[in-house]
């Protein structure tokens, strides 16, 4: 997904202003972590939490086109990764948009499994 689109979506005032408004915030959630390039552009962005005890859900990845294949997809997902474990998740788990979505190689890559056909999940080492 676009990092525009993708930020349009999760990012509009009404879904910020309804889970601010939930008491305690959001149930598990994280919130978004950035990455930019050294001229402080945007390159990527995640977003996770844990909205069940011991299991991490990344709920948005994306990389911009012209950063990809550069690490900073594999740094995001990891700096998720060690948020959700610190809030006690022992698995992770995705869903892509579609069947054949393109991060699809990304996520079996970095370990995960299906669980259906648009639903991925692995298990996180423990912390060290």
């Amino acid at each position: 997904m676009p990092i525009r689109r993708m930020v349009s979506a999760q990012c509009s005032l009404p879904r910020i202003r309804a889970e601010i408004e939930i008491p305690g915030g959001a149930p598990g959630w994280l919130g978004w972590l950035v990455a930019t390039d050294p001229e402080g552009t945007l390159v990527g962005v995640a977003a996770g939490g844990v909205p069940v005890p011991g299991e991490g859900e990344v709920y948005a990845l994306a990389v911009a086109g012209g950063s990809r294949r550069h690490g900073v997809g594999t740094a995001l997902l990891a700096a998720a990764t060690d948020r959700m474990r610190s809030y006690g998740a022992h698995d992770q788990r995705v869903e892509l948009p579609a069947d054949d979505d393109p991060a699809l190689p990304f996520f079996t890559h970095m370990g995960f499994g299906p669980l259906a056909p648009r639903r991925l999940s692995r298990k996180l080492p423990p912390l060290s």
